[in-house]
């Protein structure tokens, strides 16, 4: 199944997007689909045929950015990506723990925590 990253999402309407599909007991990536055909759904939306689907073909939305800010943007991720390159290489041991794992310990470990705070504040309640 695809996948769609929209970089750039304004905060703003993200929360907005947020809040509108916790109202609809759905999330974000549900939501975001339900919009989307909603959109393409649209009665001004025409329609294609390329010899044998059906396509519906949804009127371009203008693009506000321009080329020399598309192109100030390409070049910072060539140039994000050539610092990367600079980076070290190194090989990962055979016996390192797996990624899984690792993930797992972490949330072990941040879920004690939190609950040595929530028992110290229980605490804190009890001898006020």
């Amino acid at each position: 199944m695809p996948a769609l990253q929209v970089r750039e999402f304004p905060d703003d309407l993200y929360e907005q997007l947020k809040a509108y599909a916790a109202s609809q007991h759905r999330s974000i990536a549900q939501q975001t689909i339900v919009a989307v055909e909603q959109m393409l759904a649209h009665p001004e939306a025409s329609h294609y045929r390329n010899g044998e689907r059906l396509y519906r073909a949804v009127r371009p939305i203008p693009d506000f950015d321009t080329e020399a800010k598309r192109a100030a943007r390409i070049e910072k991720r060539k140039e994000l990506f050539a610092e990367i390159d600079k980076l070290p290489k190194f090989d990962v041991p055979d016996d390192f723990p797996d990624t899984v794992e690792l993930i797992r310990q972490g949330r072990e470990e941040r879920d004690a925590i939190i609950d040595a705070m929530i028992a110290a504040e229980k605490q804190k309640a009890v001898e006020a």
